[in-house]
């Protein structure tokens, strides 16, 4: 019994101590990083960058290079709270899906489609060398 309660005393500094990837790999995007690299800048999807099974989404932007293909998934954030998002229409053209977002966390935006009530998230994993990894949320 004794030792049990020990370990469960001990448990806190024990996990505070661990080194886990996702601590050290989750950037803070501060409002100069977003405003300098994500904002203003149309991001597509390469689908050829990302890992089977991952729900990790890989975007590059819109100014790269990338193998023919049917229109990409992508996004815009303006400055003034629009959100722009774009993918594949029925009619194998572009289709725009306009909306809002707002900064929810240090690294999370929650985009609300316009005229539509219910919201998701964007949670930004990584940016760096102009390659924007990000995960939907609920």
């Amino acid at each position: 019994m004794l030792r049990r309660l020990a370990f469960l005393l001990a448990l806190p500094l024990l996990l505070g101590s661990c080194d886990k990837e996702s601590d050290t790999a989750a950037p803070v995007v501060s409002q100069t990083t977003f405003e300098a690299q994500i904002q203003g800048r149309g991001w597509l999807e390469s689908w050829e960058e990302e890992q089977p099974g991952s729900d990790i989404k890989v975007f590059r932007p819109e100014t790269a290079t990338f193998p023919a293909s049917w229109p990409r998934n992508g996004f815009r954030f303006e400055a003034d709270g629009v959100f722009i998002g774009r993918g594949p229409s029925p009619t194998d053209g572009v289709a725009v899906y306009p909306g809002r977002w707002l900064l929810v966390g240090n690294q999370t935006f929650r985009i609300t489609p316009s005229g539509q009530s219910n919201s998701y998230g964007l949670q930004v994993v990584s940016l760096e060398n102009d390659i924007l990894k990000i995960r939907r949320v609920e």
